[in-house]
């Protein structure tokens, strides 16, 4: 896959994350028998638009970077000043809450479905110590290896296992590494140095020495402990496990789903274990980037890491922010149990939200372009 491919198909999967977003906030309003005005498919000038027999404007625009839902009672929600500052009926409260919160869980539907789609197809397939591809400029590529080659000892030990092979890659990064392999019918040594990356694993006791905020935030989220791995820059190839039952790998595949469920929460409440990783928040430019940087990863891979996109969407969205849905199903519960309209506090919030939005999506724009034409993944 080159470069503009990868680049327009990372674009693509994104824009269908938000618009799966958008189409849980339609299917629930219309579930909800609120009045839907419009529902498009994209932004921008229309490219095609019909009204369907229950008066749904619908648009396919020219810019497909997601979509949006024109709701017409929560539209009013914000624009129209009520009447009254009694709370209104419990049961419209809990409709509005109901559509706003169709989104993220739509979202979070369409990241399990995706987790379990790539669990049952990795259930059945086991690791090969053969090399299936080489990332372009990696410590692989400079050391010979080639797709084909089979990886057959490490070091000072013979005829190992893959995993033992990769655990002494990541416990040796920026040390040269000593590898025979088997290239057709010949057997070479070479030597390699792995990258030295950076990782933060999730570590549940706090410090001792914690206090203050510091040590409430590590009683709720854990504590990250930074460790450093190497890193050569290849994928082994798969191959279908022999004589293995179905209910075998449906399970396998049920247990790597909830795994996975697991990594993309770590990957979201990270930066509120170690807030310097706030610094690593990233936006659409910096994840086509990525993307196109790790092409050489198998297509299967690439829509696992969709599901963790989709899944951070949903749960980022859940924030008690305003504008976002968080914010919105915030005041609903006060209107609910305060049993009084805040209009006016929620519209300034709402003004204020908009500012601060556009403010942080110009921010994390111009840190994605800083990363990628200046740092370049360094």
């Amino acid at each position: 896959m080159d470069k503009l491919t990868a680049a327009a198909a990372t674009l693509f999967g994104i824009g269908l994350l938000i618009l799966i977003h958008e189409w849980g906030h339609f299917w629930t309003a219309r579930r909800m028998k609120l009045t839907v005005q419009e529902f498009s498919v994209g932004f921008g000038p229309a490219l095609l638009r019909w009204r369907g027999r229950s008066g749904i404007l619908y648009a396919l625009r020219s810019l497909f970077l997601g979509g949006y839902v024109r709701v017409k009672e929560i539209e009013e929600d914000l624009m129209v000043i009520p009447e009254s500052s009694y709370a209104r009926p419990s049961r419209e409260i809990l409709r509005r809450g109901a559509v706003v919160l169709g989104g993220p869980m739509m979202n979070i539907f369409a990241a399990v479905l995706i987790f379990f789609i790539y669990s049952l197809w990795f259930a059945g397939l086991r690791v090969s110590p053969v090399i299936a591809s080489v990332s372009q400029g990696s410590p692989a590529e400079k050391a010979g290896l080639g797709p084909g080659d089979e990886i057959v000892a490490i070091a000072y030990l013979e005829r190992t296992e893959l995993a033992t092979i990769q655990r002494y890659i990541s416990n040796h990064p920026g040390r040269p590494v000593r590898l025979k392999i088997r290239r057709d019918t010949s057997y070479l040594t070479l030597t390699i140095v792995p990258n030295r990356k950076v990782q933060y694993v999730p570590v549940r006791r706090h410090r001792t020495d914690a206090a203050g905020l510091a040590r409430l935030r590590e009683i709720l989220f854990g504590r990250l402990e930074r460790q450093e791995f190497g890193l050569i820059g290849v994928t082994f190839q798969l191959e279908p496990v022999p004589g293995q039952l179905f209910t075998e790998r449906l399970k396998v595949a049920v247990l790597l789903t909830v795994e996975s469920i697991w990594i993309a929460w770590q990957a979201v409440v990270a930066p509120f274990r170690e807030p310097l990783l706030f610094a690593d928040v990233a936006g659409p430019i910096r994840m086509t980037y990525e993307f196109v940087s790790y092409r050489w990863l198998g297509i299967m891979d690439h829509l696992r890491a969709l599901g963790i996109i989709s899944f951070a969407l949903a749960l980022i969205n859940l924030f008690p922010i305003p504008v976002l849905d968080g914010g919105r199903i915030l005041f609903l519960l006060m209107e609910l149990i305060g049993r009084r309209r805040i209009y006016t506090l929620e519209l300034r919030a709402t003004y204020v939200g908009y500012v601060l939005l556009i403010m942080l999506m110009a921010f994390i724009a111009l840190k994605d372009l800083h990363y990628v034409l200046f740092l370049r993944g360094r």
